[in-house]
């Protein structure tokens, strides 16, 4: 081609693509045109369209009182500096937030971030990504109790900290007294039960905010909904570039129901302090490290529960700090559980991590096995089935050996005290009584004797649940039952007539001595006492129920309470009630437990050593029974020299208080 040619040819496709660009610029200009001029006024309407925006205001949680009014738990309101994370936001303005905020809040960019919940913290000095643990925009609480500077820095930056704005929220305080803290429980974010799969909140979402607290333990769990209250709500109308322009309603939360507990405060905390001075004083006469203790006081003929002791004991109000850290945790870890009601770890603090582990495996747990303040039951049984009579008289020679004869019981000490009835039996505490009685009964009835037990020890309230209206109950453990299935009933019979084949739960200690207070008449033990609403009026009154009725002669428990009657007079435990003013049934009780932990190196398991756990029962006063105490002290040696005495001061107590008369 030529070059003038060539010029041509650039030229015209020059001037072609001119004019299609500027064909297109005016297919452009002639739409807009249209669409402002046509339709501007369609577009203004739209974008001066209005819309409503609901946004809640949380309820004011119930009170929680002792029956005399003192109050336990509460709320109150709190300038709260929150985070709603804004759409797209990056990790780099999540960091430039925390760190603007760290001067601010007075807290660690760390904690800020971990507390904006945004999917990433910092380790190492770097961002790393991470879960949430609460949905992408739920409100995040940073920091409760602001200043008035902080709040009002917070207010005038606004536009400084993207997100972040001042609420006020109701938070939970609690008595820094410590009243019967696991037993009335602490609460949590609605958010972080979700996620910790709680299944009573999975269908809630419609009831409570992301943010708000609910029950996660205790009365504060089991009653959440009288307590909860009912959200209200703030109506504004916003404008499309949600602009609040007014608000046009307004409901208004109502505060949640009250509850007065059966706990009475003066016994709850003068017997928790005895046990603070004792359990000290108890290890240096030479006993094998008590630091845990437990102790149920329940009145007899209505359940009420008057005194529930799990301590050691903490302070619910660090669960006012939204975030544990670390060592907020260690500090708490082995009191959060309600060792009266269920399984609670030995107290091994200040020891952490692995090195804790190591050690609780070492001691035994709340649930220990019962010693022989099962006797009573076994007692029963031998009457109820024909073995022994009340009039019964049997040679005791120390030991008593059953089977082939090759396998044997014998007394603490091998003590020998000669004929025994029933009632000097349990005065003197005799293994080799009652272990007769295991082996009489395998005997009449074989592999059915197994369950004749089992059917007399539910009876009692002991391997059932007590139906106490708190959560995560345990039932105990029968040991008997894996015993019989692997060594044969009669092995099964004879080592638990005494309790070393039992591990029964301190509220079930306490259920059974009063069930055997009210001759058979097994009541529900009862921690709420009545339901009040915001204006004081009662929306529910607890009445006492009885769970079961044991029918058996007069006789068998007249001679029973006789037995125990010695106890406290000229038996095991009557150095103990010296001197007291009423008469108390007794039995104490001192469990055997060996504890076998595991090797380091390999899965196996070897024993590692023994412990002696005192154990108490009673009831009192003897003749027109009023209150029953049960005490748990693992690793506190024997029952009479531990547990009975803190069920004395457990009696003092009431009876300076409420009165045994």
């Amino acid at each position: 081609m030529q070059e003038q040619d060539f010029q041509k040819f650039l030229a015209i496709r020059f001037n072609l693509l001119l004019f299609l660009a500027f064909f297109s610029f005016s297919i452009i200009i002639l739409r807009l045109a249209y669409i402002q001029i046509a339709n501007g006024s369609q577009y203004t309407e739209i974008a001066n369209q209005k819309s409503n925006i609901k946004m809640v205001i949380p309820a004011m949680r119930g009170n929680i009182y002792d029956r005399r009014g003192n109050m336990i738990a509460t709320s109150k309101g709190t300038y709260t500096a929150v985070f709603k994370e804004t759409d797209r936001m990056t990790k780099v303005e999540f960091l430039k937030l925390a760190t603007k905020l760290e001067p601010v809040l007075g807290m660690d960019r760390k904690k800020i971030l971990n507390l904006m919940d945004c999917g990433w913290k910092m380790q190492n000095g770097c961002m790393v990504e991470t879960g949430r643990q609460m949905s992408k925009f739920s409100t995040k609480d940073l920091k409760y109790d602001l200043s008035p500077h902080q709040i009002a820095f917070l207010s005038e930056h606004r536009l400084d900290f993207p997100g972040v704005h001042v609420e006020v929220k109701p938070i939970r305080v609690y008595n820094e007294k410590q009243v019967a803290v696991q037993t009335v429980g602490y609460v949590r974010k609605y958010g972080v039960a979700q996620t910790s799969r709680i299944i009573d909140y999975m269908d809630k979402t419609d009831l409570v905010e992301p943010d708000q607290m609910v029950g996660f333990d205790g009365v504060e769990f089991s009653y959440e909904k009288y307590l909860q209250g009912k959200n209200g709500s703030h109506l504004y109308q916003i404008t499309a570039d949600q602009q609040i322009q007014k608000e046009i309603g307004q409901i208004i939360p109502q505060q949640g129901n009250s509850l007065f507990l059966t706990l009475d405060e003066r016994v709850q905390l003068e017997s928790r302090d005895f046990i603070k001075r004792f359990l000290p004083a108890l290890k240096n006469k030479g006993s094998n490290h008590p630091r845990t203790a437990y102790a149920v006081a329940m009145e007899v003929k209505t359940g009420k529960i008057v005194a529930m002791i799990s301590y050691p004991e903490y302070d619910p109000n660090i669960w006012t700090k939204n975030l544990l850290d670390t060592n907020d945790y260690n500090q708490i870890q082995y009191s959060l559980l309600n060792g009266t009601i269920r399984s609670a770890p030995y107290d091994v603090r200040p020891l952490t991590g692995k090195d804790a582990e190591t050690e609780v495996a070492k001691h035994p747990s709340s649930l220990v096995p019962t010693g022989s303040v099962i006797k009573p039951a076994t007692l029963m049984m031998g009457l109820g089935e024909k073995i022994i009579s009340p009039q019964d008289k049997w040679l005791d020679q120390g030991d008593y050996h059953y089977g082939r004869g090759s396998d044997s019981v014998h007394n603490d000490s091998y003590d020998i005290y000669g004929f025994l009835t029933p009632q000097k039996a349990l005065e003197k505490s005799s293994n080799t009584y009652v272990a007769r009685i295991g082996d009489l009964t395998q005997q009449k009835y074989g592999k059915k004797a197994i369950s004749i037990m089992k059917t007399y020890h539910q009876a009692f309230g002991l391997g059932v649940k007590t139906k106490v209206d708190l959560p995560f109950e345990s039932k105990g453990i029968q040991d008997f039952l894996t015993m019989d299935k692997v060594y044969g009933s009669l092995a099964a019979m004879v080592q638990s007539s005494f309790g070393q084949q039992t591990h029964y739960t301190v509220l079930q200690l306490a259920q059974y001595a009063a069930t055997l207070a009210n001759n058979g008449i097994r009541i529900q033990p009862q921690i709420v006492d009545r339901i009040v609403d915001r204006n004081g009026n009662t929306v529910r009154r607890f009445n006492p129920q009885v769970l079961s009725r044991f029918y058996e002669p007069d006789i068998y428990w007249k001679t029973i309470r006789e037995g125990m009657g010695r106890v406290s007079k000229n038996g095991t435990a009557g150095r103990v009630f010296a001197g007291f003013p009423f008469h108390i049934a007794a039995k104490t009780g001192t469990s055997d437990q060996d504890i076998f932990v595991k090797s380091t190196d390999s899965n196996n398991w070897y024993k590692y050593g023994s412990a002696s756990n005192g154990v108490f029962i009673s009831y009192a006063p003897i003749d027109r029974p009023k209150l029953a105490v049960a005490v748990v002290v693992p690793e506190g040696g024997y029952g009479a020299g531990s547990a009975a005495v803190i069920a004395r001061q457990v009696y003092e107590s009431y009876n300076r208080n409420i009165g045994l008369d």
